[in-house]
């Protein structure tokens, strides 16, 4: 059991600790006192570490529309955490909180819908998730659509769209983006690397 190291720029309510939160989530029936329960569950904050209580109260509020806690439901089933793996079960849940605009649920839901989870791998399906989760900030996205744009998989193959992506995903830090994007501009001529790297700097996307 530990106290969040920034307790004291916590907002006020995440203060008062699981009693209170469990007072106005079971007898209040507030979503957003299910979800707080959730997180101190799941981080061990105030109470003994339990993913399954947490996995409880985020299915609680999830249950109940609240799409950070779809998101964290989802991630939960995801990692096995709490209860046993269900990778149909993370997509599911991924899916309403990609609806709810959740851009990192978006993304896992397309590394998820790519790798086949509710039935064949749909590529196109995921590029478009990809795309969603790249608008929404996820850089880890650009890099994904990237390698989708150089091999041609589910979205028309485009070199020069791939370098362009990947390199928004290797600005950002994203571990193996540099190496991939390197690739692909070594097999571009100059004019394709000059329209790549202005793609790239883009405020729009590539």
């Amino acid at each position: 059991m530990a106290r969040d190291p920034l307790w004291r720029e916590l907002p006020w309510d995440l203060r008062m600790g699981p009693s209170w939160f469990r007072e106005r989530a079971e007898e209040r029936g507030s979503v957003t006192a299910m979800y707080r329960l959730g997180l101190l569950h799941e981080r061990g904050v105030s109470v003994e570490r339990a993913p399954a209580k947490a996995r409880d109260w985020y299915r609680r509020a999830a249950e109940k529309g609240h799409a950070r806690a779809q998101f964290r439901l989802a991630r939960l089933h995801q990692v096995g955490a709490g209860g046993p793996v269900d990778l149909r079960a993370a997509a599911r849940w991924y899916d309403r909180a990609a609806g709810a605009g959740i851009g990192r649920a978006a993304y896992n839901l397309g590394v998820l819908t790519l790798r086949g989870v509710r039935g064949e791998p749909d590529p196109a399906r995921a590029a478009d998730l990809f795309r969603q989760a790249a608008d929404a900030g996820i850089a880890a996205a650009w890099m994904s659509l990237g390698v989708l744009h150089r091999t041609g998989r589910g979205v028309a193959k485009d070199p020069v769209k791939a370098a362009a992506m990947l390199m928004r995903a290797a600005d950002a830090g994203i571990p193996g983006a540099a190496e991939a994007r390197d690739t692909v501009l070594a097999g571009l001529d100059p004019a394709q690397r000059r329209t790549a790297h202005r793609r790239a700097q883009h405020t729009d996307a590539p």
